[in-house]
């Protein structure tokens, strides 16, 4: 999941500042883009990955063999998302499958149709189902949740993950099978872009969404570009896929959120 080049951290340790820059470059996306999935906020999101870029960083020096920088970043990575004390604001609200299924059946609406919009709206739209997709894991405790993130978003193997979180490859696949089961029966019972039967539609919860404040069309929270993921064409595809495929393939549909943490650590550090 995250790759370094062993030439650029080999000269980073010397203290070259360009293979240092080169690797922090390297090292902001995936790094950010767990943290997103772990904490559910941008702003949680990117503090956390501040901390961990600067834990990797000043401990480039004892990593022993230069081709495995990239699993140790990572593990340094679970580790801090796992263990840190501090709960990101969506962790904070402690919510339950229950109490995430009473909040999706609150406020259900068509949209207004307005063409003049339709661009804004649909990456609203999309703002929506990216919230819930990363909000819906934070209903799973965190060693389930990072569990699932490596295993099923981002399709490590068994042993890859199990190294990751420091555990055997059996207690991480006891853990990503209760953690795929869970979040399985939540969206084949809840998420009406898995399931026919779901009362709930992304485009249904915007009317809601923008009079609690949690939308603002034309500034959305997460980092989203034109063209926005088509909800309907999604909903199409993933009816396509076995049902047990298809929990997995929602939470992979979220676009690789782009970041620029890095730059900033290395322009602090200067």
């Amino acid at each position: 999941m995250i790759h370094l080049d062993p030439d650029q951290v080999s000269a980073a340790r010397q203290g070259d500042r360009a293979a240092l820059a080169s690797v922090a470059q390297s090292l902001q996306g995936p790094v950010f883009r767990l943290a997103l999935r772990m904490l559910a906020h941008p702003a949680d999101a990117e503090d956390a990955t501040q901390e961990i870029l600067i834990q990797i960083i000043t401990h480039l020096g004892t990593i022993r063999d230069d081709r495995a920088a990239g699993g140790w970043a990572l593990k340094v990575a679970s580790r801090h998302l796992v263990g840190q004390r501090k709960r990101s604001r969506v962790e904070a609200m402690r919510m339950s499958f229950k109490d995430f299924a009473d909040d999706l059946d609150q406020g259900l609406a068509d949209p207004e149709d307005d063409p003049a919009d339709a661009a804004i709206t649909a990456i609203a739209i999309e703002e929506i189902k990216v919230g819930c997709t990363l909000a819906m894991l934070t209903c799973l405790s965190r060693t389930l949740r990072i569990a699932y993130v490596l295993g099923d978003i981002f399709e490590m193997s068994d042993s890859e993950a199990a190294e990751a979180l420091e555990i055997s490859a059996t207690a991480y696949r006891q853990r990503l099978s209760r953690a795929r089961q869970e979040v399985t029966r939540f969206v084949k019972t809840h998420c009406g872009i898995v399931a026919q039967t779901a009362a709930c539609r992304c485009e249904k919860r915007l009317t809601a969404a923008r009079a609690s404040g949690r939308i603002t069309l034309g500034a959305p929270a997460f980092p989203l570009t034109s063209p926005a993921c088509d909800i309907r064409d999604l909903r199409r595809r993933i009816r396509t896929l076995e049902e047990g495929r298809r929990a997995a393939a929602l939470m992979r549909s979220n676009p690789d959120f782009p970041t620029n943490v890095g730059d900033l650590i290395l322009e602090a550090m200067k």
